[in-house]
């Protein structure tokens, strides 16, 4: 290959400078699924290029290349060009330290190097037109770009007309789609579908072989020994090629709504929503998920000022592990409101998240473009900040505090961002929790304070100032004056806010990919009662990250679980006396401390622990936790049933069946309110609601034995009046609720928020 030939000379220059210029962005550094999609973006189109230009000019002069020499020549240059990218990666990895050298380097063969020679292949079929017409090189040109262009627009339009967000494609590998989701994982997918990259490679180089030429025109070859072992092989080749594309839902490299429909295999409708879900569910818990999504349409609806699409299909998926299969997001959960679509893991009623998805679609009748969405552009540049916050401030998450209680500590903490950076694409480089906290909090305060109809229009494209009269700093100013003034904030509320908040985005952490799959490897053996490989592989992400605390965590408790309590214990002593860690894993730390000596029979200890715990924490779901440990801990008339039921440090775990059997011995012969509690709550998340409303009732009548365990209690019996359908039932838990004498504080809870919202919904006629 002559290297000094002007095509190829700019082509290396223009993927050298354009992939060492993105890989001073850290995500971009080194080996790695970012890297690799940055070059499938540029370098097969490059090779493209400069395999067209070059050939077909060969192809002018008195001793044409054959064929074949056209053909190896493309992918020549693709691997030259791979080979560039690479060590553009190689050496900012060298400069930042690399993740996963050996993995990157696979995945970018699998993905970029494939993609890059295919674009050279290509580059040579370009050629064989070009040579022919009088513009040449623009022909090369154009030509070599319309097969990557035309690939990105299939992958588009399958992300526009069905619920897939992925994408394989044959240049650039893979796309995952999903942000958020940080562990990068396409599976065998990516296998097979470079299978059939490499036999549509093979099939061409094979047919190529069988041609020789005669001036400017194809001739056949003439035939030796290897003529019909070519001829078969591009057969084969060709074969392998089509059977791939022709599997592809299959195989995982693409569905439509039909295809997870069939997968799923169940479905039922209700009012407005259709409800796709799996087969192996319950018909009472399928009908209970149609009532959850009528209730949210509706309910989205009446905050909203408006009318939604008549219609709604939900996908329930099995879990994040089937939904990365069926659509591509794992653990994010997705709205598509052109499609009017949502996907959802399945979840307990009333499902978290089912009413956010659902105002994400609901906004698309005042949203823009092909989208109908909030953005620039007529809706083709997203604005993820109004997208979020108006779904965030419609259907808020259940939580301690509320969205705008939450916001006034990251104030107070002085790291409530910009209102006009959280209203821009900065939305995304910050943490989840950061931004879409603040942006839910300032939407919820423009809706009380300026109508939800302006709301609607700077949605639907016009600008803050023409509808408001201010800008978006003028607003900024406003609803941080209001939050000091009207936003009260607990004591203990600061402590927990900067863990909550101060976290790193996407683009500021240290290899998160890598970190994040060991982390969920770990956490797999931890659970699974394989400690020693869980110790290995979360000693494996603190080299790379020595700061995490959720490797730290793990790693101690591993040990104690292991039999390895000394060292065990102190690194969890080293973890809850660390200031600089975030108060939630601190208070992990000292609970784990707490376990293990109630498992060794230091009750008083145990006791003191968990005590401090409960009081300390803002955490409502883990204090009540500490509370029910602190009775295990205290009354050994207790202590075997919840030890069975909720206490998992020993090698065998906590035993469910064992549990529920033990706490029914413990109420049958005490009678005690905690008893009753466990025995309701339980029963009613595994969804025998009628059931679990005797004993539920039993507790309030008697006295539940906690604050903290009497808002739960009555955050059950709502739920359960709800599920029920029950108006009586239903009225009964309103009055209880909102009792003045009971134990919400009315002006912070997001749980009481939450618990007035699903009443409220519910009630609806």
């Amino acid at each position: 290959m002559n290297f000094r030939a002007k095509p190829i000379a700019i082509s290396a220059a223009v993927v050298g400078v354009s992939l060492f210029g993105i890989g001073c962005l850290r995500l971009f550094a080194g080996p790695g699924y970012e890297q690799a999609l940055a070059t499938g973006l540029v370098a097969p189109s490059a090779a493209a290029i400069a395999t067209s230009l070059e050939n077909s000019k060969n192809l002018l002069g008195e001793k044409p290349r054959r064929p074949i020499a056209c053909i190896l020549h493309g992918i020549e240059i693709g691997l030259f060009l791979s080979a560039i990218s690479l060590f553009t990666a190689i050496v900012h990895g060298v400069r930042v330290g690399f993740c996963d050298f050996a993995g990157g380097v696979v995945g970018f063969l699998l993905t970029a190097v494939i993609g890059t020679v295919l674009g050279g292949v290509w580059g040579a079929c370009v050629a064989e037109i070009a040579h022919r017409v009088r513009r040449r090189r623009l022909v090369c040109v154009l030509g070599s770009l319309f097969a990557p262009l035309a690939c990105v627009i299939v992958g588009l339009l399958r992300f526009y007309t069905s619920p897939i967000v992925f994408s394989f494609d044959p240049f650039v590998g893979y796309f995952s789609g999903s942000f958020y989701d940080t562990v990068i994982d396409p599976g065998g997918a990516l296998v097979s579908y470079r299978l059939g990259t490499v036999a549509t490679i093979t099939f061409v180089l094979a047919a190529a072989s069988l041609l020789d030429r005669d001036g400017k025109e194809w001739k056949r070859a003439p035939n030796d020994d290897t003529t019909l072992a070519r001829t078969l092989l591009a057969v084969v080749a060709l074969g392998t090629s089509l059977w791939v594309t022709a599997n592809g839902v299959a195989l995982g490299h693409w569905q439509t709504s039909e295809s997870i429909a069939r997968d799923l295999g169940g479905k039922k409708s209700g009012a407005r929503c259709d409800v796709v879900y799996p087969d192996s569910m319950p018909e009472k818990d399928a009908l209970l998920l149609v009532k959850d999504c009528d209730e949210e349409i509706a309910s989205d609806e009446k905050v909203l000022g408006v009318h939604g699409p008549d219609r709604i299909t939900a996908f329930f998926f099995r879990d994040a592990a089937d939904k990365k299969r069926l659509m591509g997001a794992a653990d994010v959960y997705i709205a598509k409101p052109w499609r009017h679509e949502v996907y959802l893991q399945v979840e307990g009623y009333p499902h978290p998240v089912l009413g956010h998805e659902i105002a994400h679609v609901v906004a698309g009748s005042f949203g823009r473009g092909p989208f109908r969405i909030a953005g620039e552009l007529g809706g083709w540049w997203p604005n993820p900040g109004l997208i979020e916050g108006v779904a965030v401030a419609t259907a808020p998450e259940e939580g301690e505090l509320t969205d705008a209680t939450w916001a006034r500590a990251m104030l107070d903490l002085g790291i409530l961002p910009p209102m006009r950076e959280i209203f821009s694409v900065d939305f995304l480089g910050r943490s989840g929790a950061q931004s879409y906290t603040a942006a839910g909090a300032f939407i919820r305060w423009m809706m009380h304070a300026y109508g939800t109809d302006k709301v609607r229009a700077i949605y639907g494209g016009q600008s803050a100032l023409s509808v408001t009269g201010k800008n978006w700093d003028a607003l900024d100013a406003e609803f941080r004056a209001w939050l000091e003034k009207e936003q009260p904030m607990p004591a203990e509320a600061m402590s927990f806010a900067k863990g909550k908040f101060d976290k790193p985005g996407l683009f500021s952490r240290k290899c998160p990919h890598v970190v994040d799959g060991l982390l969920k490897q770990a956490n797999g053996c931890r659970d699974g009662q394989s400690f020693d490989k869980a110790i290995a592989l979360y000693a494996d992400v603190i080299v790379r990250d020595p700061h995490d605390a959720q490797a730290l965590y793990g790693r101690a408790v591993s040990e104690v679980r292991s039999g390895k309590t000394d060292a065990g214990r102190a690194d969890l002593e080293s973890l809850e006396k660390n200031s600089e860690l975030a108060r939630a894993w601190r208070d992990r730390a000292e609970e784990a401390l707490a376990d293990d000596e109630l498992e060794r029979g230091l009750y008083d200890d145990a006791a003191h622990r968990y005590e401090a715990l409960a009081h300390a924490t803002l955490d409502e779901d883990a204090g009540r936790t500490y509370e029910v440990k602190l009775a295990a801990a205290r009354d050994p008339e207790a202590r075997d049933a919840i030890t069975a039921l909720i206490f998992a440090p020993s090698l065998h775990g906590a035993d469910p069946f064992l549990g529920a059997a033990k706490v029914g011995e413990w109420a049958n012969a005490t009678k005690d309110p905690l008893a009753l509690y466990l025995i309701g709550k339980n029963t009613a998340r595994h969804g025998q609601y009628r059931e679990a409303l005797p004993y539920l009732e039993k507790v309030i009548a008697v006295g539940p034995p906690s604050p903290r365990i009497a808002r739960e209690l009555l955050r059950q019996y709502a739920v359960t009046a709800c599920a029920l359908g029950d108006a009586k039932l239903v009225d009964a838990a309103r009055k209880a609720v909102e009792d003045a004498a009971g134990p919400f504080d009315k002006t912070t809870s997001g749980r009481y928020d939450a618990i007035e919202r699903l009443l409220d919904r519910c009630t609806a006629r």
